[in-house]
């Protein structure tokens, strides 16, 4: 799918990773230039509600194109349709879904860190997840597509997402996490040295991991403390 250009986009989200990292990547990736509103307190994401612009009570919210857009998957997929980073064709853009999807699964992992889980229970059951199911399915479909992407001949959302949670895979579980799954290893290196993402990790739109700070933040914006 070829680009089309967007105008300035707007995230309005936590000052954390949650379910906003993705679409700042994602953003990053397809060229798309943002700025951000952090929710700290109640009032504001008060407001948004009655303003209508939470349908479903949640962030993220992305204000893009003249729309006001809720739900990571749709977001997502949105800017992965204007960044031509959604497949060739139908098919294409199935097997980018489906891999994306599992890259999800994958990252619930560490989702819920501090919240409901440690960093050493997420990294203990990433690394089983890995192993068992995540790993091999990655070494396989490279092997498949030669191309050093998951689908097709370049960047797309489904790399976009798996680099998110390989990421923290180094992060918390430490340099040598992927040392037993050389390629994918070489997957990863070859993601974050890309222009565009070694840009977006140096930059202040990569969020730091969870701590008690972005903790507090959130429960207090959804009255959950």
């Amino acid at each position: 799918m070829a680009k089309v250009l967007a105008k300035m986009a707007h995230l309005t989200y936590f000052n954390g990773r949650g379910r906003g990292e993705v679409i700042r990547m994602m953003l990053a990736a397809a060229k798309i230039p943002f700025t951000e509103t952090f929710l700290t307190e109640r009032q504001p994401f008060e407001k948004l509600i009655q303003d209508g612009l939470l349908p479903f009570k949640q962030v993220p919210l992305l204000k893009i194109d003249d729309m006001e857009l809720v739900q990571t998957g749709a977001i997502v997929r949105y800017v992965a349709k204007k960044g031509g980073m959604y497949g060739a064709d139908d098919k294409e853009a199935a097997m980018i879904d489906m891999y994306y999807e599992a890259s999800r699964d994958f990252y619930y992992n560490f989702l819920p860190v501090l919240f409901m889980k440690t960093e050493e229970q997420a990294v203990k059951d990433a690394k089983a997840a890995g192993e068992d199911k995540y790993f091999p399915a990655l070494e396989k479909r490279l092997k498949e597509t030669g191309s050093g992407y998951l689908v097709g001949t370049s960047l797309t959302m489904a790399d976009v997402g798996f680099l998110e949670v390989l990421l923290l895979c180094v992060e918390f579980g430490g340099d040598d996490f992927l040392d037993d799954h050389s390629d994918v290893k070489q997957y990863y290196q070859r993601l974050v040295a890309t222009p565009l993402m070694a840009e977006f990790l140096k930059s202040p739109f990569r969020k730091r991991k969870n701590d008690e700070q972005y903790i507090k933040e959130v429960k207090r914006v959804l009255n959950r403390e």
